[in-house]
This record gives C-alpha cells, sequence and structure tokens, in this order.
C-alpha cells in the first residue's frame, strides 16, 4: 500500500477510536461519579378524619298541662213550684231528686236550687211528710239551697215553722259554703266557688218585709266581688202586669246593687226570660244585663210532669246555659218551642264583666 494511503486508514481509525471512547464516557464517564439520588419517600398518607355520628335524641317533650278540674262545665239544678208533687204526685218528685244523685258525678252538680211552694197547703203534714222524703235524697250527696213561697208559710201568716224544720234535716249549716240565714231561714245565702269565679247565691222568701229587704241589701254590698244570683219566689209577671210589691222591692235592690247578674223565680204559672239593663255609673250608658227568668211547671199533667232545669255554667267558653228535663217522662222541652226552656246566656260575672 502507498505509504500515504496507509497514513490515510490509520488515521480514520484513530478518528473511529476517539469517536467510541468519547460515546463510552457519555454513557458511563460524567453519571458514574455522581452518587445515584436517593428515593423520594412516599408520602404518609394523612389519615382521613373521623366524623363520629351521635344521634341526638329528641329533646324530652313538655308535658301536657294538667287539666284543671274546676275549669270543668258545672251544673245547678232548679225546681220552682213542686207543690203538686207534694200534694197529688209525690213519686214523682222522688224520681227528680233520686235522678239529681244518680247524675252528680256526670254532671258535675253542684247545687240544687228551690224557688219555692214546696207544698201546696202549708197546713197538711202528708205534704210535708212527702216533700220531706224526696227532697232527703238529697242529705249528703248535693248541697240544696230552697227559699219559701207563698203556700209554704201559708201566704201573708208567714208561718216558717214547718219550712224550716224540713230545711233543717239537711244539715245545711254544716255545708263548708254556708254563708249565713235569717231566722227561721226568711233568707239564707251560700259562698260557692266554680271556675275560681266567686259566686253568691242568696234568696228570701214570698212576702219581702222591710227587715227582709234590708238584710239581702246588706249581704249583697258585703259580698261586692262575688257574682249574685238571686232566688226570689215573685219577682217577674206575665204579660204587662205591674210589678207587685215583692217585685218592686227586689227590682230595686237589684238596682241597687252591680253584683246581681241573674235572678231565679217562679210564683207565675208560665215562663219568661227577660234581660233587663242597668246603668249603674249614671253615665247614660247601661252598664249591666240581669238575666230574670221564670220557671213554673206546675199546670202541666201531673203536677208539672218532671221537669226540672238544668243550668250549665261553662267558666271556658263563658256561657250560661239552661234547659229543661223530665227524669221522669225522659224527655227534655215540653213546650213545641224549644227556644222557651233552652237557650245560651253569656256568663256574666263581676270580675269578667
Amino acid at each position: 500500500m502507498h505509504p500515504q494511503a496507509r497514513k490515510s486508514v490509520m488515521s480514520i481509525r484513530l478518528r473511529m477510536l476517539l469517536a467510541c471512547a468519547a460515546f463510552f464516557l457519555l454513557l458511563t464517564g460524567c453519571s458514574a461519579d455522581s452518587p445515584a439520588p436517593s428515593p423520594t419517600p412516599e408520602a404518609t398518607p394523612t389519615p382521613e378524619a373521623v366524623v363520629l355520628v351521635t344521634s341526638t335524641p329528641d329533646p324530652t317533650p313538655s308535658p301536657s298541662p294538667t287539666p284543671d278540674p274546676a275549669m270543668n262545665p258545672s251544673t245547678l239544678i232548679w225546681m220552682s213550684d213542686t207543690q203538686g208533687y207534694s200534694s197529688s204526685y209525690p213519686e214523682t218528685l222522688a224520681a227528680m231528686t233520686q235522678w239529681i244523685v244518680d247524675h252528680k258525678t256526670d254532671l258535675n252538680i253542684q247545687y240544687v236550687l228551690q224557688t219555692g211552694d214546696i207544698v201546696n197547703d202549708t197546713t197538711r203534714a202528708k205534704e210535708w211528710q212527702n216533700a220531706t222524703a224526696a227532697f232527703d235524697t238529697l242529705i249528703g250527696q248535693v248541697p240544696l239551697i230552697a227559699i219559701a213561697g207563698n203556700h209554704d208559710i201559708g201566704g201573708v201568716v208567714h208561718n216558717y215553722k214547718a219550712f224550716h224544720e224540713m230545711m233543717l234535716r239537711q244539715n245545711y249549716e254544716s255545708y263548708p259554703t254556708f254563708g249565713g240565714e235569717q231566722p227561721l231561714g226568711r233568707g239564707r245565702y251560700d259562698l260557692v266557688t266554680i271556675g275560681h269565679e266567686d259566686y253568691l247565691l242568696v234568696g228570701v222568701g214570698y212576702s219581702v218585709q222591710r227587715t227582709d229587704a234590708a238584710w239581702l241589701d246588706s249581704i249583697l254590698k258585703q259580698y261586692p266581688d262575688r257574682t249574685a244570683i238571686l232566688l226570689a219566689h215573685w219577682y217577674l209577671e206575665l204579660d204587662n202586669q205591674a210589678f207587685s210589691a215583692d217585685s218592686a222591692v227586689l227590682h230595686d235592690i237589684v238596682a241597687a246593687n252591680p253584683n246581681v247578674r241573674y235572678v231565679l223565680c217562679g210564683h207565675r204559672h208560665g215562663m219568661k226570660h227577660v234581660a233587663e239593663l242597668y246603668d249603674d255609673n249614671n253615665d247614660g250608658t247601661n252598664d249591666r244585663t240581669v238575666q230574670a227568668i221564670m220557671v213554673d211547671y206546675q199546670t202541666l199533667p201531673d203536677g208539672g210532669s218532671g221537669y226540672l232545669m238544668i243550668i250549665t255554667i261553662d267558666p271556658v267558653t263563658r256561657e250560661f246555659k239552661i234547659t229543661s228535663y223530665s227524669p221522669v217522662l225522659g224527655d227534655y222541652n215540653y213546650f213545641s218551642d224549644e227556644s222557651i226552656e233552652t237557650y245560651t246566656l253569656p256568663l256574666s260575672t263581676v270580675s269578667g264583666q
């Protein structure tokens, strides 16, 4: 080979060798001296937050308010002019008083009211015996307050002896509600509470004398904060009849005492209801309504067919409800026009006006 050619081949080989060495160094040279990088530690997983789910107990319900038994409707049973039973139909009067005792709980009966003429002839002992036997059923069961009618005392004779003897059997002086009375029971008053309202049950008998009127007026003025229910034998008249002496005196007393809100009476044969208006402060505007009610069933068959009046006092609805019922017949309302015997009045009291 030509020396020049051999030199050229050697030069090519040398360059090729150098190129291979450089390539090898490129692959291994520089990185071989550097330590291998530490592996990146795996991130420690953050524990998931644990949410404790606790059930919130239902709030303890407030206890229901205990019903106030004093606010339950209360009943007054009212009878008047029952003389026909005492004289001729004693079994009817006995059935009436027994029915009252039998229903004293379910009707919440507080009192029995009798507005006179228990007997027809005060001189007949048998009539008093019949009446006594019937009303004795109430002893220790339901309180009774009664006033004397003209037939009980012999008219203007004013013989209260037999009437008072029958009433004393009721032991009313032992009632916790008994307030007081006039001699021989010419007048009497009891202090009753219904639905947290204080009432005054007060009555005077037939033929009101000046002493009776003064006593009645003094009792009403002694208890001005008690709602008065006045029991009278003769207070209202039928149709447009003029007031009797009793009626005139009693109306004057009612007008002078703003606590009187109800008057219950009998004597006249029939039924009547009058709303009497009074201007107590003389300002020209009526301030008070007095509900005057008259009941007398004695002209009905069999001495009255056993009808009595059921008065319901509802302190919640503030109503004074009245209806008639015969325990003998099992019947409400004798008259075809029921509005004569059954109606609802607003409850009028001193505290509630």
